[in-house]
Protein backbone atom coordinates (compact mmCIF):
# COMPACT_ATOMS: atom_id res chain seq x y z
CA UNK A 1 0.00 0.00 0.00
CA UNK A 2 1.07 3.39 -0.74
CA UNK A 3 2.09 6.08 2.10
CA UNK A 4 -0.52 8.87 2.31
CA UNK A 5 1.23 10.63 4.92
CA UNK A 6 4.54 10.07 7.01
CA UNK A 7 5.23 13.05 9.54
CA UNK A 8 8.19 12.76 12.31
CA UNK A 9 8.37 14.87 15.50
CA UNK A 10 11.43 15.53 16.83
CA UNK A 11 11.77 15.01 20.29
CA UNK A 12 14.03 18.44 20.74
CA UNK A 13 13.53 17.95 24.92
CA UNK A 14 14.66 14.68 24.84
CA UNK A 15 17.74 15.79 23.00
CA UNK A 16 18.19 18.67 24.85
CA UNK A 17 17.55 16.67 28.58
CA UNK A 18 20.02 14.21 27.06
CA UNK A 19 22.67 17.05 26.15
CA UNK A 20 22.86 18.66 29.58
CA UNK A 21 23.43 15.59 31.35
CA UNK A 22 25.89 14.29 29.10
CA UNK A 23 27.80 17.50 29.73
CA UNK A 24 26.89 17.02 33.30
CA UNK A 25 28.53 13.49 33.88
CA UNK A 26 31.73 14.52 32.00
CA UNK A 27 31.93 17.73 34.11
CA UNK A 28 31.54 16.38 37.61
CA UNK A 29 33.95 14.02 39.12
CA UNK A 30 32.78 10.76 38.32
CA UNK A 31 34.71 7.59 37.99
CA UNK A 32 35.18 6.29 34.30
CA UNK A 33 33.02 3.28 35.01
CA UNK A 34 30.00 5.67 36.02
CA UNK A 35 30.32 8.05 33.25
CA UNK A 36 30.20 5.12 30.65
CA UNK A 37 26.79 3.73 32.22
CA UNK A 38 25.23 6.77 32.36
CA UNK A 39 26.49 7.82 29.25
CA UNK A 40 24.90 5.09 27.44
CA UNK A 41 22.10 5.35 29.23
CA UNK A 42 21.58 8.31 27.62
CA UNK A 43 22.27 7.14 23.99
CA UNK A 44 19.61 4.73 24.15
CA UNK A 45 17.25 6.85 25.37
CA UNK A 46 18.26 9.16 22.48
CA UNK A 47 17.74 6.61 20.01
CA UNK A 48 14.89 4.85 21.49
CA UNK A 49 12.45 8.59 21.99
CA UNK A 50 14.33 10.68 20.09
CA UNK A 51 11.71 11.27 17.62
CA UNK A 52 7.75 10.13 17.30
CA UNK A 53 6.66 9.03 13.18
CA UNK A 54 3.37 8.48 12.19
CA UNK A 55 2.42 7.04 9.08
CA UNK A 56 -0.77 6.61 7.55
CA UNK A 57 -1.47 4.77 4.53
CA UNK A 58 -4.73 3.23 2.48
CA UNK A 59 -5.09 0.20 5.59
CA UNK A 60 -3.39 1.02 8.43
CA UNK A 61 -1.85 4.02 10.75
CA UNK A 62 1.05 2.63 12.04
CA UNK A 63 3.71 4.86 14.60
CA UNK A 64 7.20 3.81 15.90
CA UNK A 65 9.52 6.21 18.56
CA UNK A 66 12.84 6.91 17.48
CA UNK A 67 14.59 3.74 15.79
CA UNK A 68 11.24 2.11 15.61
CA UNK A 69 12.20 -0.65 18.20
CA UNK A 70 9.04 0.62 20.09
CA UNK A 71 5.66 0.57 17.76
CA UNK A 72 2.26 0.41 16.87
CA UNK A 73 0.15 -0.44 13.95
CA UNK A 74 -3.75 0.12 14.07
CA UNK A 75 -5.64 -1.34 11.21
CA UNK A 76 -8.30 1.68 10.06
CA UNK A 77 -11.28 -0.79 9.82
CA UNK A 78 -10.78 -0.41 13.81
CA UNK A 79 -10.58 3.24 14.51
CA UNK A 80 -14.00 5.06 14.92
CA UNK A 81 -12.52 8.27 14.91
CA UNK A 82 -9.03 10.34 14.57
CA UNK A 83 -9.37 13.84 16.00
CA UNK A 84 -6.84 16.87 16.76
CA UNK A 85 -6.72 17.32 20.73
CA UNK A 86 -4.29 19.63 23.48
CA UNK A 87 -3.51 17.60 26.36
CA UNK A 88 -1.77 18.41 29.80
CA UNK A 89 0.82 15.81 30.81
CA UNK A 90 4.04 15.90 32.61
CA UNK A 91 6.85 14.04 30.84
CA UNK A 92 7.47 12.79 27.74
CA UNK A 93 7.65 9.05 26.31
CA UNK A 94 5.29 6.53 27.04
CA UNK A 95 2.34 7.09 29.95
CA UNK A 96 -0.26 5.40 30.96
CA UNK A 97 -3.25 7.31 32.39
CA UNK A 98 -6.89 5.85 33.11
CA UNK A 99 -8.55 5.36 29.62
CA UNK A 100 -5.75 7.09 27.87
CA UNK A 101 -2.13 5.96 26.74
CA UNK A 102 0.10 9.03 25.68
CA UNK A 103 3.07 7.93 22.78
CA UNK A 104 4.73 11.50 22.65
CA UNK A 105 8.40 13.54 22.21
CA UNK A 106 7.52 17.29 22.89
CA UNK A 107 4.65 19.43 22.90
CA UNK A 108 0.97 18.56 24.14
CA UNK A 109 -1.02 18.29 21.25
CA UNK A 110 -1.33 15.07 19.72
CA UNK A 111 -4.11 12.86 17.64
CA UNK A 112 -6.55 11.12 20.05
CA UNK A 113 -7.50 7.34 18.50
CA UNK A 114 -10.88 5.71 19.41
CA UNK A 115 -10.79 2.11 18.39
CA UNK A 116 -13.85 -0.39 18.68
CA UNK A 117 -11.57 -3.12 19.84
CA UNK A 118 -10.74 -1.39 23.14
CA UNK A 119 -12.46 1.59 25.63
CA UNK A 120 -8.70 2.83 25.69
CA UNK A 121 -7.93 6.10 23.92
CA UNK A 122 -4.37 6.26 22.16
CA UNK A 123 -3.17 9.69 22.10
CA UNK A 124 -0.68 10.32 19.54
CA UNK A 125 2.38 13.19 19.87
CA UNK A 126 2.53 15.25 16.30
CA UNK A 127 2.98 19.04 15.19
CA UNK A 128 0.24 18.76 12.54
CA UNK A 129 -2.69 17.04 14.57
CA UNK A 130 -5.35 18.63 12.70
CA UNK A 131 -3.59 17.52 9.03
CA UNK A 132 -3.03 13.71 10.13
CA UNK A 133 -6.39 13.47 11.94
CA UNK A 134 -8.35 14.42 8.54
CA UNK A 135 -6.12 11.96 6.28
CA UNK A 136 -7.18 9.18 9.19
CA UNK A 137 -10.41 10.14 8.92
CA UNK A 138 -10.76 10.51 4.94
CA UNK A 139 -9.15 6.80 4.72
CA UNK A 140 -11.88 5.48 7.55
CA UNK A 141 -14.26 6.89 5.35
CA UNK A 142 -13.05 5.42 1.89
CA UNK A 143 -12.78 2.18 3.56
CA UNK A 144 -16.53 2.59 4.78
CA UNK A 145 -17.80 3.14 1.34
CA UNK A 146 -15.76 0.87 -0.04
CA UNK A 147 -16.88 -2.19 2.22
Amino acid sequence: MQTSMKKTQIGWAVIIIVAVIELMIFIQPLDKTTQLIVSLGMVVMLVLFGSLTIIVNDTHLTFFFGIGLIRGKYDLKDIVYCRSVNYFSLGWGIRFKPGITIFNVSGNKAIEIKRRSSYQLIYLGTDSPEEIAAIVNEKIRERLANS
